[in-house]
């Protein structure tokens, strides 16, 4: 059978590598930082800042006295910040923020008539009160302030206007809409991060807690093992408790990782393999074929095979004559192929799930680490079991 595996794309850790500006931004704690007090100085030194730019423009620019650029600055700017906070303080939460799109496209025509109303009121003033010295001006505040309200309304006003009013509120939109596309950014940018560790949390505990499930098995089977073999005195005593040493060294301190030398791991099961073929009679037929050959530096998560293996000692070889345990490893352009198939039990009583709660853990690891990269499968054929495991290590 051929399994096709897609393509997966390593991502390298970004904290070795230096953070661009945005990531810096991204860092900041908003909600820390940006205090209510910060907030108003903020807002305060906005309108500051383009009051002044106002100011010049209107003096250098235009060549208006100090007077005259200091009275349209301050008419302009109070016309921008009614329209500022009634947009968004007022009409964005209940409007945008509420999934009414709609409304919020909707306000924006009658903003632009407000902010019309409030400059006709300003020139209104400007033109009974104050005393304007240059002629064109002058006309201009004199005709605007002797139009009616519904002639400054007009759909010809507001078409002739549109253009003005979102030329001199465009500044203040456009730093308001950024800095909270970057406030947005840095609480996303958090969140994700925040995600990603309480998921690698949760996947090292929960492979560390599957794991703590294996070792007492381990112990247990292979103990029997060796006692067996002292009862005997056995001259294969000595190397068996050898080979069980390298496997406590194995399970005890090198498997602490999340992945292991595929070297090691297969080291390991050759061991165990071999501790339990002490156990059978010669008429047992146990096959261990393994093709290492193309097996270097490649990793891979620790004692994945190992219930397998053990279940089939342990349901299997149980017929008085013709059992067997079969068991095929090798490793061929980064894809780890595992195989055992053993004897099942005469007259045996299907099982639910073979393998109980050791295959279930095998299989939430397998989808904690290998999502997407790997392919099981658990057979009972009557009179064997089939396990067959592929997965890609690349």
């Amino acid at each position: 059978m051929k399994f096709d595996f897609p393509r997966y794309n390593i991502k390298k850790d970004a904290s070795k590598h230096p953070q661009s500006f945005i990531e810096r931004i991204a860092l900041i704690d908003f909600d820390k930082v940006y205090t209510k007090k910060i907030k108003i100085c903020s807002h305060f030194f906005m309108w500051l800042f383009f009051t002044f730019l106002y100011f010049i423009s209107l003096r250098f620019d235009y060549t208006f006295n100090i007077r005259t650029s200091l009275i349209f600055t301050y008419r302009t700017i109070i016309c921008n910040a009614i329209v500022f906070y009634l947009f968004f303080y007022l009409i964005i939460p209940y409007t945008l923020l509420k999934n009414r799109v709609v409304l919020t496209i909707l306000s924006l025509p009658l903003l632009l008539m407000l902010w019309l109303i409030i400059n006709h009121y300003f020139l209104w003033i400007i033109s009974k009160y104050f005393m304007v010295n240059d002629v064109y001006l002058k006309n201009m505040v004199n005709a605007n302030a002797n139009l009616t309200l519904l002639e400054v309304v007009s759909p010809e006003k507001v078409s002739i206007y549109a253009i003005e009013v979102i030329y001199s509120i465009s500044p203040f939109f456009f730093t308001k809409i950024v800095f909270d596309i970057i406030r947005f950014y840095s609480k996303l940018f958090k969140t994700e991060r925040k995600n990603n560790q309480l998921e690698t949390e949760k996947r090292h505990l929960e492979t560390d807690f599957l794991r703590a499930q294996l070792n007492p098995h381990f112990l247990f089977n292979t103990l029997n093992n060796l006692y067996g073999l002292s009862l005997q005195k056995d001259s294969q005593a000595p190397h068996t408790i050898m080979q069980l040493s390298n496997m406590m060294r194995y399970t005890l301190y090198e498997c602490n990782t999340e992945m292991v030398l595929l070297s090691k791991e297969i080291d390991f099961l050759k061991n165990y393999v071999s501790l339990e073929k002490i156990r059978y009679q010669t008429n047992k037929e146990i096959i261990f074929n393994i093709d290492d050959s193309q097996v270097d530096d490649q990793k891979i998560a620790p004692l994945l095979t190992f219930t397998f293996i053990e279940n089939g000692f342990k349901y299997g070889l149980k017929n008085k004559s013709g059992g067997f345990l079969k068991i095929d490893i090798s490793f061929l352009d980064n894809l780890f192929y595992f195989s055992i198939v053993n004897d099942n039990e005469e007259n045996h009583k299907e099982t639910k799930e073979f393998g109980g709660i050791g295959v279930a853990n095998i299989r939430k690891r397998l989808e904690l680490l290998y999502a997407g990269k790997y392919e099981l499968i658990i057979e009972d054929k009557g009179a064997s079991y089939l396990v067959s495991m592929k997965i890609n290590l690349q």
